[in-house]
């Protein structure tokens, strides 16, 4: 993995941010675009929505950017500021400077992005491998978050990976193409139907060679680390890992952690459930807005 992140080419990169634009049309509410400088290359986010409280942060899966949130911003943004950025080292319009080495430059990644937005504080919520990189988050700088939020987290957030899993990923990437995409899609999260835009993103996106950490499962330490009160869904029938060994780790060693798994649901969790989910979510930030107050 390259240190910085970078496109294979020219063509790679226009074919990607064609498909990029014609998502972000797709955006559902008014929004603003701000490039936020950091230590490691200037970081893009759209902001939507109004609120008073600490606004909500979000963080996409696996080499994802901000517009995979554009099905839930009408709901996650109807009463609260909501931020999605392009996560730094990945596809997107975040462009990176410096190497991200570790948790810690993760966790000051963010708070630099914290810190330019005028956010004191924020509700940081993360999905998949976006799950990992907020639990890192988490882990060094608690201080910064009104809650933490863990969504289908990654695999190695809080076990060893499935070798299954691993081999699944490796192929879906070597050899990229929209049916192939569609099938590895459909094997992880069987209810979620990519339309054609997302899907010509996702296939453009392995032409980007990532420059983030691996995720590694947290120490015990680690997790005791964290602070903040957490959150932390997990659907039954994932095949990212073991959803309730997960949960009792997170319940064994993170101080303030409320667990839920979802029967009947994979990976696809926030999509197959999101009526469900949503409300959830918004429950858990205005109870921590309020004990902060």
């Amino acid at each position: 993995m390259p240190k910085i992140g970078r496109f294979t080419s020219d063509t790679a990169r226009d074919e990607f941010f064609r498909a990029y634009d014609s998502v972000a049309a797709k955006w559902p509410v008014p929004s603003t675009e701000h490039d936020v400088a950091t230590s490691f290359g200037t970081t893009r986010v759209r902001r939507s929505g109004e609120g008073t409280g600490a606004p909500i942060v979000l963080l996409p899966g696996i080499g994802g950017n901000g517009n995979v949130w554009w099905r839930f911003m009408a709901e996650l943004a109807g009463e609260r500021t909501v931020y999605t950025p392009d996560v730094i080292g990945w596809a997107g319009h975040s462009t990176q400077t410096a190497p991200v080495r570790d948790t810690g430059d993760i966790a000051t990644w963010l708070t630099e992005l914290l810190d330019g937005l005028g956010a004191e504080r924020a509700h940081l919520m993360g999905n998949s491998l976006g799950a990992w990189l907020a639990g890192a988050v988490a882990v060094h700088r608690s201080d910064r978050l009104a809650s933490l939020t863990l969504i289908e987290p990654s695999a190695a957030t809080f076990l060893r990976p499935r070798l299954g899993l691993l081999v699944k990923m490796v192929l879906a990437g070597a050899r990229p193409t929209p049916e192939r995409m569609r099938t590895f899609t459909s094997w992880g999260m069987p209810r979620f139907v990519m339309d054609d835009d997302e899907v010509a993103v996702a296939v453009a996106a392995t032409k980007y060679r990532m420059a983030l950490p691996w995720d590694r499962p947290f120490t015990d330490g680690q997790l005791a680390a964290i602070t903040t009160p957490a959150l932390v869904l997990f659907g039954a029938e994932t095949v990212v890992s073991d959803p309730v060994a997960a949960a009792a780790r997170a319940r064994a060693h993170i101080p303030v952690v409320e667990t839920e798994i979802y029967p009947g649901i994979g990976h696809d969790l926030l999509w197959a459930n999101q009526d469900v989910v949503i409300p959830h979510l918004l429950d858990f930030t205005a109870r921590h807005e309020r004990a902060r107050a």
